[in-house]
C-alpha cells in the first residue's frame, strides 16, 4: 500500500510554504517541461526552479537539475522540505522487452560507479503504482532502476549494466535518492525508456550537451551532413523522443491529477527532518 498524503496543515500561501507535499527533479528541459503541464500554478522560485499546485491543490516544488549525479545531487540538497522526493524523466532500456515509450517505476536504485561496478542499493517507493496505473488506463512497469555515472550509449555497456536485473538506467536517481534517505522521505523514481536496449547512441556524443542533454545545430550538421547512414538513425530517436515526452506528460497528468495516489508521508515529519 501507498502511504498518506502529507498533512497539509503546515502549508501556507505561495510565498510562505514551509514545506511542500512533492519536490519533483527533472534533468531536461523537456522533461521539466512535461511535469509542468501536469501542474497547477505553475511560477518561478528561483534559478531552475518552480512552485505549483497538484490537481488536489497540493503545493509542490518542481527543480530542473541539469544531467548527472553532481548537479543532481547539489539540487536535491539544496531542495525545500518537502513529503516525498520524485525524480521524472527518461531512461534507457537495459531490458530488451522494454520499448520507447514505456514507463518504468523503480522498486529500488542501484548506483554504479565509474568502472561499472554497483553500489549498495537504496530504497525506492512502488508498492501499489503498478495497480494505480493499471486502474488509470496505463501500463508500469515495476523494477530495480541503474544509476550510471555516464550515458550508456551502446548495447554491449547497455547489456552490461543489465546483467545484474536492472530494467533501465539514468544518471540522477542515485544522488536524489540518497538525499531523500538521509532526510527520512519516500524516494519515487518514475522514467520513461527513451532509447532502447539495441540502440546505439555513440554518435550522438558528438553533438549533444553533456550539461543539457540538448543538441548543438552546427554540430549535429557538421556529424550528420557527411554521414547519410545516421539519418534514419536519428530521425528514429527524435520521434522516440516525442513518444516519451507524451507518454510520461499523459502519465503524470493522472499521477499528479485531482485523483492522485497516496505519495510520501506526513508533511509535519517532513519538516522536521
Amino acid at each position: 500500500m501507498l502511504r498518506w498524503l502529507p498533512d497539509r496543515s503546515v502549508y501556507s500561501t505561495r510565498s510562505g510554504i514551509v514545506t511542500y507535499e512533492i519536490a519533483i527533479f527533472a534533468a531536461l528541459g523537456w522533461e521539466r517541461r512535461a511535469v509542468a503541464g501536469a501542474l497547477v500554478d505553475v511560477a518561478p522560485l528561483g534559478p531552475g526552479s518552480w512552485e505549483a499546485r497538484l490537481g488536489d491543490q497540493g503545493p509542490c516544488v518542481l527543480i530542473e537539475t541539469g544531467i548527472g549525479a553532481e548537479r543532481a545531487g547539489r539540487a536535491a540538497a539544496s531542495a525545500p522540505a518537502a513529503g516525498c522526493f520524485m525524480t521524472a524523466g527518461c531512461a534507457g532500456a537495459l531490458a530488451p522487452w522494454l520499448k520507447a515509450g514505456d514507463l518504468v517505476a523503480a522498486d529500488r536504485v542501484v548506483p554504479f560507479d565509474a568502472d561499472g561496478r554497483p553500489g549498495s542499493a537504496l530504497p525506492a517507493e512502488s508498492d501499489g503504482l503498478a495497480a494505480w496505473a493499471a486502474d488509470h488506463g496505463a501500463r508500469l512497469q515495476v523494477g530495480p532502476l541503474a544509476v550510471s555515472q555516464e550515458i550508456v550509449w551502446s548495447p554491449a555497456a547497455k547489456a552490461a549494466a543489465g546483467a545484474l536485473g536492472t530494467v533501465a538506467v539514468d544518471m540522477e536517481s542515485a544522488a536524489v535518492a540518497a538525499v531523500a534517505a538521509a532526510r527520512g522521505v519516500p524516494f519515487i523514481g518514475l522514467r520513461v525508456v527513451l532509447d532502447e536496449a539495441a540502440q546505439d547512441l555513440g554518435f550522438t556524443t558528438e553533438f549533444v550537451d553533456p550539461a543539457t542533454g540538448e543538441p548543438h545545430l552546427g554540430r549535429a550538421v557538421a556529424t550528420l551532413a557527411p554521414r547519410p547512414w545516421l539519418w534514419r538513425r536519428t530521425l528514429r530517436l527524435a520521434r522516440q523522443r516525442r513518444i516519451a515526452e507524451r507518454r510520461l506528460a499523459a502519465f503524470l497528468a493522472s499521477l499528479l491529477g485531482p485523483h492522485r495516489p497516496p505519495l510520501g508521508r506526513p508533511a509535519h515529519a517532513a519538516a522536521l527532518s
